[in-house]
């Protein structure tokens, strides 16, 4: 994940991007990035900012920019895409992030820091702050660069990063000595049915239900593990990260809960069923971490902060607010 930030002009050519954040990986896949990014565009709007994003859209990598809008489809801008936007935030994909940049700008001139989603390794764009995602689970596996092993990059590209930050269901205690290296902790949420998402129930719910835990994520293990530390013993139906969803990998199912992530969950909405269930995940950015990022944002823009919200506004983001049309149930 890349995150650049820089300091959009009020007026004028946008060649130079005033402030983009680029989040990303070295490693491929699975390092929790997309709710890193969100987690950051949650703490931008926090502090005053107005935050738009720019993503590829995989799988779909449009050649030309597109507004993703409430009534886009994951078939038409990817799923990632889709959940930003749930953010009530501007969210453009194209294969090109810099003339997704333009499109942005042109489509809303109030966006003053555009979160560039997996921009890490797309040199095109100028970014102003750099914020690698790795997994504390995963690492960086056996160190070598694809097709031998899963890093898009030498692991030697963290170190330029302005922020790195690691993932982890179980953190260490101990935490980093390097002042740029931060932990993020994973936590799954409440889970929401996904024809009625006003019905929220605890995972405790499905306890002794035995269900079905479908993942077209990069590492579904990872989804059905994190179920299990909630008791929850499932039938893990794994598929490829991306997948493309359709009612034949359901039909010939039991009559029992199908558990998923939002990301394949925006997916499943045309044939959603009464027994299909989100489970949304989180990160948690820790105070000094919000901190850390909002400094070098800082110093970018000229843009003061009053620092003591930060904790009051921390336990705002511990766990995401249920969408406009929602209501706690269980």
């Amino acid at each position: 994940t890349g995150l650049a930030v820089a300091d959009l002009p009020q007026q004028g050519n946008i060649d130079i991007f005033g402030n983009v954040n680029a989040p990303g990986n070295v490693v491929v896949g699975g390092a929790g990035k997309t709710p890193v990014v969100q987690s950051i565009v949650r703490c931008l709007q926090q502090f005053g900012y107005r935050p738009g994003v720019v993503s590829r859209g995989y799988p779909v990598s449009p050649k030309r920019p597109i507004l993703v809008r409430p009534e886009s489809s994951a078939k038409a801008v990817g799923d990632e895409p889709l959940l930003h936007a749930a953010l009530g935030v501007p969210v453009v994909v194209c294969a090109d992030r810099v003339a997704a940049c333009r499109e942005l700008l042109a489509r809303h001139a109030d966006v003053n820091v555009i979160v560039a989603d997996d921009g890490l390794q797309h040199y095109r764009l100028f970014r102003d702050i750099e914020v690698e995602v790795i997994s504390q689970e995963r690492g960086y596996g056996n160190g070598e660069l694809l097709p031998a092993g899963p890093l898009r990059e030498p692991r030697s590209r963290a170190r330029e990063c302005d922020l790195r930050i690691t993932t982890a269901w179980n953190p260490p205690s101990s935490g980093y000595k390097d002042g740029n290296h931060h932990v993020a902790v994973r936590k799954l949420q409440k889970a929401y049915l996904l024809t009625d998402p006003s019905k929220i129930v605890s995972l405790l719910h499905f306890n002794n239900s035995r269900p079905y835990i479908a993942a077209g994520i990069a590492n579904p293990r990872q989804f059905a593990d994190a179920l299990k530390r909630q008791g929850i013993d499932g039938k893990l139906l794994a598929f490829a990260d991306h997948h493309d969803f359709s009612w034949n990998d359901f039909a010939t199912l039991e009559s029992r809960p199908i558990l998923m992530t939002e990301k394949d969950a925006v997916k499943c909405k045309p044939f959603a069923q009464s027994n299909m269930w989100v489970v949304p995940m989180s990160v948690h950015l820790a105070p000094q971490t919000k901190r850390k990022l909002l400094d070098k944002l800082s110093a970018i823009t000229g843009h003061r902060l009053d620092m003591r919200s930060l904790e009051e506004g921390e336990a705002a983001q511990h766990e995401p607010a249920p969408k406009k049309h929602e209501s706690q149930t269980a």
